[in-house]
């Protein structure tokens, strides 16, 4: 399936996430993104994360400090001495509860995104880049490869060194491996960039931008800014003036890509599964905002069991659809 319904696919579920603010939902879209990572993940996929060690931190990490920073609620565990300065107080369950939600967030987000990483290669990605903003691509392209690559480098290290019998027990037996980690894993994602750059990606020539141009563009930067600023007061009418924003700066883009000359090596078809995928991906959205409202849940300022929608929680089980086309396909 084509980049772009992935990134519809993306969009759609972090913005449910986010917006949902609810442990129920947020567990759904969690496991509906980890299925479909397992399914749709290419054969020639960088690498791949411990997620649930990874999560166990995030969770544990994100419960702590929530608990240290906010001293609200009903059930006490334990006090600190209140002449601590932030961290003292009572620690009680709600603040753990709010700050374990915030983590079921933070956790689910990183399963997205590595869902993304791991079924839609860095070529493809960087292909959604703006003509407008060519060179911005290469800078993408080092930032999307930086993380595999030095994957990949600890890898290769890790075996080398275990040929020459060293083991990593502790943080002292980093310090050999680090440095070469850090340079290794950049100067390879360098590498890839300037292949690219040596294959004529953005190569065309600088012209300076007229100067309409570059007023419409900050007309549209300012809208967006001043639009969600008013959201927050005037409700629609700061969405109204964020959305003409996007339109404006979109559309400037659109029009400065048309200048810059570009090729397509085997482009690929738009087939009915990339339709499937962005209206499967946009409904349960459409759900959420409607109903935003009734999502809220708050364990303040006594614990309270999250309400569960059921007809929202089956709208979010059709972001498993990438998962079922791609057995479908297969």
């Amino acid at each position: 399936m084509r980049a772009e319904g992935w990134m519809v696919w993306v969009v759609a579920a972090a913005t449910a996430v986010m917006i949902a603010r609810n442990p129920f939902y947020t567990v759904v879209v969690m496991l509906a993104a980890r299925v479909v990572g397992l399914v749709c993940t290419r054969s020639d996929a960088p690498f791949s994360l411990s997620l649930w060690r990874i999560g166990g931190l995030i969770l544990a990490l994100s419960t702590l400090f929530n608990m240290a920073m906010v001293h609200v609620g009903e059930i006490v565990l334990f006090r600190l001495p209140s002449d601590w300065l932030w961290i003292g107080g009572p620690y009680t369950v709600e603040a753990g509860v709010f700050g374990l939600g915030n983590g079921l967030v933070l956790l689910t987000l990183l399963v997205i995104f590595t869902t993304l990483n791991t079924a839609v290669s860095t070529g493809e990605l960087v292909r959604l880049t703006p003509r407008a903003l060519r060179d911005l691509g290469v800078v993408i392209l080092i930032a999307l490869t930086y993380l595999p690559e030095t994957m990949g480098q600890l890898r290769r290290i890790r075996e080398a060194q275990a040929i020459r019998g060293h083991r990593v027990r502790g943080l002292r037996d980093w310090q050999p491996i680090l440095i070469p980690l850090l340079i290794g894993g950049l100067e390879r994602a360098m590498g890839v960039a300037e292949a690219m750059v040596a294959r004529g990606y953005g190569a065309t020539a600088d012209s300076r931008q007229p100067l309409s141009v570059q007023l419409l563009l900050l007309v549209g930067l300012l809208a967006v800014f001043a639009g969600w600023a008013l959201s927050f007061w005037a409700g629609w009418l700061g969405w109204v003036l964020l959305g003409a924003g996007v339109v404006l700066i979109t559309a400037l883009l659109w029009r400065l890509g048309r200048r810059v000359p570009h090729t397509h090596y085997r482009p690929q078809a738009w087939t009915k599964w990339d339709t499937g995928m962005m209206v499967t991906a946009v409904f349960p959205l459409i759900l959420i905002l409607i109903n935003r409202d009734n999502l809220a849940y708050s364990p303040y300022p006594a614990l309270n069991w999250p309400g569960f929608d059921p007809f929202i929680g089956m709208s979010l089980l059709f972001l498993l659809f990438p998962a079922l086309a791609r057995r479908e396909r297969v």
